[in-house]
């Protein structure tokens, strides 16, 4: 402990040194103000360094967040293109779809119109035939009664 002492004397006499005024005083006062403003100029210096770095930081960050930003608007704008196209083939194929039944209720309507004409046609035929066939049979039940009125007098008479 004595050692300590003996150096904390020295610093006080060396601070207690020579005089402010005195040549020697004002230049170790000038040593000592240009060792601050040294020391000062190198924290500047870091100060703005640590700046110079987070700006090219930050100003990096932007560059890459701004390309990010482009290319998921290109992106974007690439699925719309492409919704659009497929919006646009599924009309096309909606019209398709829409032409081909109108076409194929078109042909049904056609083949039943058909179809009726020649059923109609057919029945007509038919009434026809069964008209003559009943009128042959009236003809031939008269014949056959007059017939039979013929017989029954014949066996009267005999």
């Amino acid at each position: 402990m004595p050692k300590k002492k003996k150096g904390k004397g020295k610093k006080g006499a060396a601070q207690a040194g020579p005089d402010p005024n005195s040549p020697e005083g004002q230049r170790l006062a000038l040593v000592k103000k240009a060792k601050e403003l040294e020391k000062s100029c190198k924290l500047e210096a870091h100060d703005f360094n640590k700046f110079q770095q987070q700006r090219d930081q930050i100003n990096y960050f932007w560059i890459v967040e701004k390309k990010t930003l482009d290319d998921k608007k290109t992106e974007r704008r690439n699925k719309e293109r492409e919704l659009q196209d497929l919006e646009e083939k599924h009309q096309v194929e909606i019209k398709a779809y829409k032409q081909s039944v109108k076409h194929l209720l078109y042909e049904h309507q056609d083949e039943t119109t058909r179809e009726m004409t020649d059923v109609e046609v057919q029945l007509k035929l038919l009434e026809d035939s069964n008209r003559a066939e009943e009128a042959k049979l009236k003809h031939d039940t008269r014949a056959l009664n007059v017939q039979l009125k013929e017989m029954e007098l014949e066996h009267q008479h005999f």
